[in-house]
């Protein structure tokens, strides 16, 4: 992201940000059709509209996803930027310049259009910042926190006298997941962070629900994978507070990580009980906030979908697989 709040820059190999970007000249191309209708040769005057923005718009998207971490480290990453699009259109006209006329407008026009789509994007950016994304999230925990903390603290209680190893276990456990939700939530995680603090969770909760909770880890998946923080342990609570402790007996949940296609893939199977689900507190609200913040990290290149099938509900996570090392870079 650019150094200047104004025009921030966003990464333009995403897949989410080339569509928006593309869909300013598409957009005025097809304006252009519609008012060339009247006019005696409409087709020409659309195909000479269509020379003059598409081989820009296209070499300049090319030039900006190429340069994108590039442009992100420099001070004036912005104007680097705009200079870019300009020398792309600047290019495209000059090859053109036998068939279209005044061949230095478009440039100039370019590069105002971008400085308006850079701010859009800017503006964009900050509507999914992370202050909103938190402040909903915290609106989440306040009525979450107290029903898991009172458990957790109930289930410590009765383990200090017969077994005080234990009841140790659970408040470090404790203490460990309320340290990862006070950290930076702007701050990359990891696969083994996640799957780390997920058993934390479990374990506290199965000193609770006792050995009918069983859990299955199929991971298939390169453990130093980024990931946004807490996005793997709200889904594992989800599934203890919405499925396992609402049924008797045993209950399973499974738990797996996968590459698919160039993505990382998430997944999550719990059982549900029969008949509707009575209305709950942050019923919902858990991953209404993960859809904002896949959103926010990955945009149109993450997605969350969660259906209950039969007795089983199953929710799967697919984001961009970017290695630790790499995204330190």
């Amino acid at each position: 992201m650019g150094r200047y709040p104004f025009l921030a820059l966003p990464d333009f190999r995403n897949l989410g940000v080339m569509l928006r970007i593309l869909l300013l000249p598409l957009s005025l191309l097809l304006a252009d059709g519609l008012l060339a209708a009247g006019e005696a040769e409409p087709m020409w005057r659309w195909l000479r509209a269509a020379l003059a923005l598409v081989p820009g718009s296209l070499l300049a998207l090319a030039l900006l996803a190429l340069s994108s971490p590039w442009l992100a480290r420099r001070v004036l990453g912005a104007c680097w930027a705009l200079a870019l699009i300009g020398g792309s259109f600047a290019l495209c006209q000059w090859q053109l310049r036998d068939t279209l006329s005044q061949p230095w407008s478009a440039p100039l026009l370019a590069m105002l259009a971008g400085g308006v789509l850079l701010h859009y994007l800017s503006l964009r950016q900050r509507a999914l910042s992370p202050a909103l994304a938190e402040a909903r999230l915290t609106a989440l925990q306040a009525r979450i926190r107290p029903h898991f903390l009172f458990n957790s603290l109930n289930a410590a209680i009765a383990l200090i006298r017969l077994r005080p190893e234990r009841a140790e276990g659970v408040l470090e456990n404790l203490a460990e997941l309320f340290r990862a939700q006070m950290a930076d939530p702007a701050r990359a995680s990891t696969l083994a962070r996640e799957v780390e603090l997920a058993r934390m969770y479990l374990a506290i909760e199965s000193e609770r629900l006792g050995p009918r909770l069983k859990v299955s880890w199929r991971l298939d998946a390169p453990l130093d994978a980024v990931l946004p923080p807490l996005i793997l342990q709200p889904l594992v609570e989800n599934a203890v507070y919405h499925g396992a402790e609402r049924m008797a007996g045993e209950v399973e949940i499974v738990v797996a990580a996968r590459l698919a296609g160039g993505q990382l893939e998430l997944t999550l199977d719990n059982p549900m009980p029969d008949g509707p689900e009575p209305e709950r507190a942050g019923s919902g609200m858990a991953l209404s906030n993960l859809r904002e913040r896949l959103d926010l990290f990955f945009d149109a290149e993450a997605s969350l979908e969660a259906a209950r099938r039969g007795q089983r509900y199953h929710t799967r996570i697919r984001l961009p697989y970017h290695r630790a090392a790499e995204a330190e870079r």
